[in-house]
C-alpha cells in the first residue's frame, strides 16, 4: 500500500532530480501526518515534495520522531518502535510482566549480533521464540537506557563486525517511556 502511494506521488515531480529523494520526502511526511488521507500529509508532501524545483520552501521538514508507540494489533502488548528505510523493523513490547525487543522481517538466523548505540556496543543474542528475532530485556538496564538515550542510531552489526542495518533512534526515549510506563506504571 505504502508503495502505491509513494509512487503516484513521485510521478507528479518532474522537476526533482533524485527519485529517491522524493520517495524519503514522502516518507517523511506520510510518518510525520496522521495519515495519507489528512490534510497534513498532504500540505506537507505539497510544500517539501512537489513544488517545482527552485520554488519549494527551502525550510527543513519538521522535525519529528522517527518513532511510533501504542497498543499492538493485538490488544494487550504496548509497543513502541521504528522501521529503517528497507521496511525492518525494531520494536521494544511489554505486556503483564514481559518485555522484549524484536527486529522484525529481517532475513537473519537467531544468535549473536553487536548493536552499537552512541559509542557502546552490546551483545545481544536474539532468538525465534517468538516468530521473529527477539530477545528479553528488562524495561529498567543500560541496554534499554542506551536505545532511549544513547545517541542518534542503533546500528546492528555480525559478530565479525560487519555492518548489517540501522535504525533511528530519534524520539525513542519518549516512544519507550510510553510503553513502559503503561505496562509497569
Amino acid at each position: 500500500m505504502l508503495w502505491l502511494v509513494c509512487f503516484g506521488l513521485a510521478g507528479t515531480v518532474a522537476a526533482q532530480e533524485d527519485p529517491m529523494e522524493v520517495q524519503r520526502c514522502v516518507w517523511s511526511c506520510l510518518a510525520n501526518s496522521p495519515g495519507v488521507q489528512s490534510h497534513e500529509y498532504h500540505q506537507c508532501v505539497e510544500r517539501f515534495c512537489v513544488a517545482p524545483r527552485g520554488e519549494a520552501d527551502q525550510s527543513p521538514l519538521p522535525v519529528q520522531s522517527d518513532w511510533g508507540s501504542g497498543v499492538a494489533t493485538d490488544g494487550r502488548h504496548q509497543f513502541a518502535g521504528t522501521q529503517a528505510e528497507q521496511g525492518y523493523g525494531l520494536y521494544y513490547f511489554c505486556f503483564a510482566g514481559q518485555s522484549f525487543l524484536t527486529l522484525s522481517e529481517l532475513p537473519l538466523p537467531p544468535g549473536q549480533y553487536r548493536m552499537l548505540i552512541g559509542t557502546t556496543e552490546y551483545i545481544v543474542p536474539f532468538d525465534m521464540t517468538r516468530g521473529a528475532l527477539s530477545v528479553n530485556v528488562p524495561p529498567v538496564s543500560p541496554f534499554m537506557a542506551a536505545l532511549r538515550t544513547g545517541g542518534e542510531w542503533a546500528t546492528l552489526r555480525s559478530m565479525a563486525g560487519e555492518h548489517l542495518i540501522r535504525f533511528s533512534l530519534r524520539g525513542a526515549d519518549a516512544h519507550i517511556g510510553r510503553a513502559v510506563s503503561a505496562c509497569f506504571g
